[in-house]
């Protein structure tokens, strides 16, 4: 029962993400006429950018947020928006810590296995739709 406030914090959050991914993901292939997928670089970038300010504003300002709002922004807004912004966010921080050597294991690792992973489940995913 304890975790119930922070878990609607974060669904809050998350539900306004991820419709913030879907009117970018909608309307975005209208205004550039392209079938790029400019919408997932978009809400990707603007995540990471957001997460990057937001974060380092955070810290550098003395302005403190209380966790319910780190959980809206972070987890359930950015999480939503795009998990992209996690990700890059860890590297900021593991770079900051100056932990080289980690911080090319989370950029190699998550770029490579999930381009891995997304072939790879693409092609079970062929094959379990053909049967």
């Amino acid at each position: 029962m304890e975790k119930l406030i922070p878990t609607l914090i974060v669904a809050l959050g998350g539900a306004l993400g991820a419709s913030g991914r879907f009117w970018v993901r909608e309307y975005l292939p209208s205004i550039t006429g392209s079938e790029f997928p400019f919408s997932t670089l978009v809400v990707n970038v603007t995540g990471c950018f957001l997460s990057g300010l937001v974060y380092m504003w955070l810290e550098t300002s003395g302005t403190t947020w209380s966790s319910g709002k780190l959980l809206f922004f972070f987890v359930g807004f950015l999480g939503a928006f795009t998990t992209f912004s996690a990700f890059a966010l860890d590297s900021l921080l593991l770079f900051q810590q100056q932990h080289i050597f980690k911080l090319m294991i989370n950029i190699a690792g998550n770029c490579l296995l999930c381009l891995i992973c997304v072939f790879v489940g693409g092609m079970v995913g062929a094959r379990i739709g053909a049967h």
